[in-house]
């Protein structure tokens, strides 16, 4: 089974998962795993894996709508790990997030393994499921940062860009290099966007634009109509992309853990934009007819995929 098949058949058996977390009442659960050599490698500071972990529940929380409130982390430390290190990124990074951890579990193992348990609150939980036709379909912020860092870094790149590359080229990798392994969950948008009623559906985006549209679209029972020129970018992307060969198309369209949010609202942008107090981006619509097309042309979801091949 790929990703998608295995989830179907989880959901076909624990009928109440689906979300991006779980809802018990007014509670907000969710959790998340990272794994070494799948998830990152050692050639990233623990420090940025620790943030990075806890993110990606944050990440989760927001796209429900949820303030966060607790956490549990259990951690597989090898030998060679300086646990006392890892825990301190991570409480520091739980303080900046104001989520506080409240227990958790150690153990030995091979490869660095860290699982973290995060619950919020909220009111209006936002589902995958609320998207009705005629829908603006939004994301919160510019795309393509996340995956070309990856890029890059899988190329061999450090966390520090060559000083002898050009100063716009060399600003513009150290950027999307941080975006990749320190990313920022977008918590306070969602808690706003939980509270605008016009605001139907969201999901965050970590495996892809693509991949995750189709997820909200199947959640929703609609399809969705996006077009390519109004999908934000992340600056300079579209002129150091080429130069560094980084792969544009697939950093927007199906590059992971972006951690931005993908939502829809029957509200205009402006109008959104100024009840969220800040910029948030229409890219498309929510149709009747299944399936996402980007321009009038089937777009497939091409993201990531833990159990591909």
């Amino acid at each position: 089974m790929n990703e998608n098949e295995l989830i179907a058949h989880l959901q076909r058996l624990f009928p109440r998962t689906g979300d991006d977390a779980a809802v018990i009442g007014d509670l907000i659960i969710t959790t998340d795993m990272l794994v070494e050599d799948v998830d990152f490698t050692r050639a990233i500071p623990m420090e940025f894996v620790a943030r990075k972990s806890l993110a990606a529940n944050l990440s989760d929380l927001a796209a429900m709508g949820a303030k966060p409130e607790y956490a549990l982390v259990a951690l597989g430390a090898p030998p060679d790990l300086d646990v006392e290190q890892f825990m301190t990124a991570m409480a520091t990074s739980a303080k900046e997030n104001a989520i506080e951890i409240v227990g958790g579990d150690l153990s030995r193992s091979e490869k660095v393994i860290v699982s973290i348990t995060a619950i919020g609150r909220a009111s209006r939980p936002l589902l995958r499921s609320g998207a009705r036709a005629g829908d603006r379909v939004y994301v919160s912020r510019p795309l393509g940062a996340s995956d070309s860092g990856m890029q890059l870094l899988q190329r061999g790149w450090s966390i520090d860009p060559p000083k002898e590359m050009p100063y716009a080229q060399r600003e513009f990798a150290a950027a999307v290099i941080r975006r990749h392994i320190d990313p920022r969950a977008e918590v306070a948008l969602g808690m706003t966007l939980g509270a605008i009623a016009e605001v139907t559906a969201c999901i965050d985006i970590s495996d892809g634009l693509s991949t995750d549209l189709h997820h909200l679209c199947d959640a929703s029972g609609v399809g969705a109509d996006i077009e390519r020129g109004r999908i934000p970018l992340f600056p300079d992307l579209r002129s150091a992309g080429p130069i560094l060969d980084i792969d544009i198309t697939h950093a927007v369209l199906h590059g992971g853990e972006e951690f931005a949010l993908l939502f829809t609202a029957s509200l205009r942008e402006s109008e959104l934009s100024a009840r969220a107090g800040r910029p948030v981006y229409a890219i498309g619509r929510m149709v009747a007819e299944k399936g996402v097309r980007l321009d009038g042309q089937p777009l497939a979801a091409a993201g990531y995929d833990h159990f591909a091949g």
